[in-house]
């Protein structure tokens, strides 16, 4: 009996090991998912507050173009915006600045979404996110 008894001793120290490893694991892919594309948050109204970027007016005499990729972190609990990540840039500066901007005032559901990704292209003096921006509002005091 004692051999057997240290031999269920082990097994389920092992067991235990790897079911600490496989939680941690989960975790880990829990807490930083795949960014959700702007178009699909607003479908499914998971944004509290989205501004469309704006060219900046005042720099009207420059027309400078370009298209960028935007990632949005919020906090997950509250909706709050934590980061925002340029993974690609529009190749200005000033559009980029513009773009971030207009970006740092979005708001998500709180316990909603954890990261998208907002795609931006300015043509001439407009800026176009490729989707519609008519469901969002004020944010909430």
């Amino acid at each position: 009996m004692g051999k057997f008894h240290l031999y269920l001793v082990r097994s389920m120290r092992l067991c235990i090991i790897f079911l600490s490893l496989a939680i941690m694991v989960l975790r880990c892919f829990a807490a930083d998912p795949k960014p959700m594309l702007v178009k699909e948050a607003l479908q499914r109204h998971l944004l509290l507050y989205a501004i469309r970027p704006e060219y900046p007016f005042d720099k009207w005499h420059h027309v400078v173009t370009g298209t960028g990729i935007f990632e949005l972190r919020f906090d997950y609990e509250t909706g709050h915006l934590r980061e925002i990540h340029i993974v690609k840039s529009t190749g200005s500066p000033m559009l980029d600045r513009a773009t971030i901007d207009s970006l740092k005032h979005w708001k998500a559901k709180p316990r909603a979404l954890n990261a998208v990704l907002v795609p931006v292209e300015f043509t001439g003096m407009r800026a176009w996110s490729r989707v519609e921006f008519t469901a969002t509002r004020a944010p909430s005091t």
